[in-house]
């Protein structure tokens, strides 16, 4: 009977420390040197480095209240806000690795995790390592440094894995924004296909009030303008981002540079800042999908993204013609419709 009574005591005591544990891991309230993950102050976040063996290693640093990646490109503030607020300040410990497989995650995060090394206000915060997703997809394995173990963790209310938010490829992380132009801020664009000169246009204002100048070449057609077109055109220069970047040989984008543009966007603001985006087709591939004409021949081309680069940086973007649809437009868009048209 006393052995039975010990028995309880010990099963009552087992029970309270894994309640004791659980409670303080959904909370947060745990025992910072081993299971704090999370990062609170994130305001005072100044640097993030994120290395791993596979793609090597990756800066985002904060100078003047916006960050960069590697020290040359703006970082896309989407991204790194909903890093900052949804990830690093949120991640919570789920449970203990279990034992029978401690070893073999421990062995796989050796090789595969990538480190995080948090600084707060210039010095060194927090450094763990992200490892890969428990066999269910909804934890994720990580390990504290100086800690003995690793653990699962977890975002609470969100059921999948945080792997791929510590990406080290610079591209997830370049801004995409390419123009964001409030209206009265811009001085005059233009329009330049090479290959159709008449549709070719630049929109000037007129001396910083709200009338508009529009011109075309010499040969291009006559109509009726619509002024009220023309005046708002200007609109159309906020928030549009590409779809993202593309890595490719120099010889690749070379040849992309040297190849004719379909168009090229000058915008010019107030402060006589030139900004130029050049758009040139983009080849269709086996991986796209529907890029055929209606007699089932393939495209050559894909007619609904192009490839770009903006003030002749050796980088390509990806642009989609649904974002710039109503910026690639034709000097005979600002004609008047007759009845009929």
């Amino acid at each position: 009977m006393r052995n039975k009574y010990i028995l309880i005591f010990i099963l009552l005591l087992a029970g309270a420390g894994t309640w004791y544990f659980l409670r303080n891991t959904t909370t947060g309230s745990t025992d910072k040197s081993k299971t704090m993950f999370a990062v609170d102050n994130i305001e005072d976040i100044t640097k993030i480095f994120l290395s791993n063996k596979l793609h090597g290693n990756l800066l985002l640093e904060k100078k003047n209240g916006v960050w960069y990646v590697n020290g040359k490109h703006k970082v896309h503030k989407p991204m790194m806000d909903d890093f900052l607020n949804e990830t690093i300040k949120k991640v919570r410990v789920a449970g203990p690795v279990p034992l029978a497989a401690r070893k073999n995650v421990i062995a796989s995060m050796a090789s595969l995790a990538t480190k995080v090394e948090i600084y707060v206000n210039g010095e060194l915060e927090k450094v763990y390592y992200v490892g890969e997703p428990t066999n269910d997809m909804t934890g994720t394995y990580m390990y504290l440094q100086d800690s003995e173990d690793p653990f699962i963790t977890h975002i609470p209310g969100f059921n999948g894995f945080l792997s791929t938010r510590y990406t080290v490829l610079e591209n997830e992380w370049v801004n995409r924004i390419l123009f964001d132009y409030k209206a009265e801020d811009i001085k005059s664009v233009d329009i330049n296909y090479p290959a159709d000169v008449n549709s070719s246009f630049t929109v000037t204002r007129k001396n910083n009030t709200g009338d508009f100048d529009i011109s075309a070449a010499e040969t291009a057609p006559n109509g009726s303008m619509n002024y009220a077109a023309v005046k708002s055109y200007f609109n159309a220069f906020s928030n549009r981002a590409a779809e993202g970047f593309i890595d490719l040989s120099p010889l690749q984008i070379d040849s992309i540079i040297k190849s004719e543009p379909v168009c090229i966007i000058s915008i010019t603001d107030k402060s006589n800042i030139t900004h130029k985006l050049s758009v040139y087709r983009r080849a269709s591939s086996d991986r796209d999908h529907g890029l055929y004409d209606n007699k089932g021949n393939k495209l050559a081309a894909d007619p609904s993204r192009f490839n770009a680069i903006m003030d002749n940086e050796k980088r390509v973007i990806v642009i989609q013609d649904i974002v710039f649809a109503n910026i690639m437009i034709k000097y005979t868009d600002f004609f008047l419709k007759q009845a009929g048209d």
